[in-house]
């Protein structure tokens, strides 16, 4: 499972060291539970996982396309190197969803994106 944390601006949701098929279906759960309850804005924050194959893709991609139904913002946190980083890269991530190099970035553009 994933770490939640929410605050008054947005849920975050941390993801464990490895994510594969025990545990995939259980965090996308988590992040639609996240959505679905209202909050602002969506941070999938991935800067720690170490091992991520296309369950944990799929996890992001349906996150994206749930939080885009329901007009909510969402960034994804990528750690900045390793296979996490290239799995994301080779699947063209970053032309779907918003990329940050660390959380505090992604509440950064959150914020910035809120006051418009």
């Amino acid at each position: 499972m994933a770490r939640v944390e929410r605050t008054e601006t947005c849920g975050t949701l941390t993801f464990p060291d490895e994510v594969d098929l025990s545990n995939g279906e259980a965090i996308l759960a988590q992040a639609v539970e996240l959505l679905d309850t209202g909050v602002p804005a969506l941070i999938l924050d991935l800067g720690s996982c170490t091992f991520c194959d296309s369950n944990g893709l799929h996890v992001i991609t349906h996150s994206q396309m749930r939080a885009t139904e329901l007009g909510i913002p969402m960034w994804v946190v990528l750690p900045p190197r390793g296979i996490v980083r290239r799995v994301a890269e080779v699947a063209g991530l970053q032309r779907r969803v918003a990329i940050a190099p660390d959380v505090a970035t992604a509440r950064e553009a959150l914020t910035a994106t809120a006051r418009r």
